[in-house]
């Protein structure tokens, strides 16, 4: 069992049972409810939105 903590509440979730989760980039960030994963993605909305294409 791995433990990531909540940016939002900073609570302590468990990665398999996390109520919700969102991938920013390359990294995952867990949360206790999808209360916690709203507020996340209210307060870094760049990081909802797709990841950023890379110029050739």
């Amino acid at each position: 069992m791995s433990r990531a903590k909540d940016p939002i509440c900073g609570m302590s979730v468990d990665t398999e049972r996390a109520a919700a989760k969102g991938v920013y980039g390359a990294e995952t960030v867990y949360f206790c409810s999808p209360h916690c994963k709203a507020t996340y993605d209210a307060r870094h909305p760049s990081a909802a939105s797709s990841p950023p294409t890379h110029p050739h």
